[in-house]
């Protein structure tokens, strides 16, 4: 079995930049970057200094369940290309920064 990494679905990202509910039904916060320490969920490349971003409450499954936890994470608040499927580690996630 080989490890796969995944972004989120465009789809349900757009949404969230559009002002969309989170996994609580909140709408995310809008913040800017200082550029450190801000990993986007989509495109999988940290948010640049000066960019806005969103922090938002997700569960990555559908129905509750034991292991259905909901979590932080952030999304740039403009729209960004999704990266591509992949099971090579991605680039954000080689730094020792993060």
């Amino acid at each position: 079995m080989t490890i796969q990494f995944k972004a989120l679905p465009t789809e349900g990202v757009r949404a969230l930049q559009r002002g969309g509910p989170d996994a609580y039904g909140l709408i995310p916060e809008r913040k800017i970057s200082d550029g450190d320490g801000v990993p986007c969920r989509h495109c999988l490349k940290n948010v640049a200094a000066g960019e806005a971003y969103l922090v938002l409450a997700y569960r990555p499954f559908p129905e509750l369940q034991p292991y259905a936890e909901t979590g932080p994470i952030f999304l740039h608040a403009e729209p960004c290309e999704r990266a591509a499927e992949a099971e090579a580690l991605p680039e954000i996630l080689e730094s020792s920064d993060y």
